[in-house]
């Protein structure tokens, strides 16, 4: 691709890029999808689009490609349109997918506040209001059995059942409204993270979500996350507010948009917009700030910890 690149997705750690970029239209600077084989240096597919690219998810059989308001579904063996799925205005590219199974995809409704989950294996669909205000971000579980969800607010994450869309569990960012940049599940569901325009990587337990799903291991303790011991006040005097779950654990940066995942033995990974790459250690006995014990600068010289 001679033009500019605005976009690359890795497929796992294989050597096959989705890389998106021009299709020398002056109207559409993101419109054209390369899917990329880097061990052989060959182009395996070229798809082109009427609108810009949003976002690109890859799994083992699928290419989701998001638009402003279309998500278009391909087979990653034979490049072949599988889906044309049409969404609600969505200029940030918002979706999901249940990369164990492949078979569902979350979207932002047509209805403010609304995520539509398709089965694939099931040929349905179905709603989950989640919110009050605009989706600014999904997660699914690894497995797809939990969404995880954030509003334009930024406030507020909810945890629900994707079986039957029971919510689970409401955790709290914090009082001000804020722009989640991203959410991950711990592989084994015990923790959930987010990342913000703050820079505070906020960190959760499920506690509660996998005792309502009775996965809940009773030989090994989970944390609890930390509560005011003003919950015990009436909804109209801010009871609501003060019964909130509050983060267990942070991991505090200076840079405004992050990403973050879960690695081995408790530890954060966080990679920034700035070029940072941060690990951290979570103390998942007392919580609290977690230790960075790896910092790294992608862009330049490493500044090893």
């Amino acid at each position: 691709m001679e033009e500019e690149i605005s976009m690359v997705i890795m497929l796992y750690r294989t050597n096959i890029l989705a890389l998106v970029g021009s299709d020398n239209n002056v109207n559409n600077k993101k419109s054209k999808l390369i899917i990329w084989n880097d061990r052989q240096k060959k182009c395996l597919s070229e798809l082109k689009f009427n609108q810009n690219i949003m976002n690109v998810k890859l799994t083992k059989e699928k290419i989701i490609i998001v638009c402003r308001d279309k998500i278009y579904v391909f087979n990653l063996s034979t490049f072949k349109n599988m889906d044309i799925i049409e969404t609600g205005d969505n200029s940030h590219g918002i979706v999901a997918v249940s990369y164990d199974s492949e078979t569902l995809l979350a979207y932002p409704d047509k209805k403010k506040g609304q995520v539509r989950i398709k089965n694939y294996d099931k040929s349905s669909v179905f709603f989950i209001k989640a919110h009050e205000n605009n989706i600014a971000f999904i997660a699914l579980s690894y497995d797809g059995s939990l969404l995880a969800t954030a509003s334009e607010q930024g406030t507020l994450i909810r945890i629900f059942n994707t079986e039957n869309g029971d919510l689970l569990q409401e955790v709290r960012r914090g009082k001000d409204k804020a722009d989640i940049k991203y959410i991950c599940f711990e592989p084994n569901y015990k923790y959930i993270a987010a990342s913000s325009n703050k820079g505070t990587i906020h960190i959760w337990s499920l506690a509660h979500t996998l005792k309502s799903l009775n996965k809940a291991n009773e030989e090994a303790k989970m944390i609890e996350n930390k509560t005011s011991g003003l919950k015990w006040l009436p909804k109209f005097m801010g009871g609501e507010f003060f019964s909130s779950e509050w983060s267990f654990a942070q991991v505090r940066i200076t840079d405004q948009r992050s990403i973050c995942c879960f690695g081995k033995d408790n530890t954060i990974i966080v990679v920034s917009t700035e070029g940072k790459y941060y690990k951290a250690q979570i103390d998942v006995e007392k919580g609290g700030d977690c230790k960075i014990i790896q910092e790294e600068n992608l862009c330049g010289d490493n500044n090893n910890k």
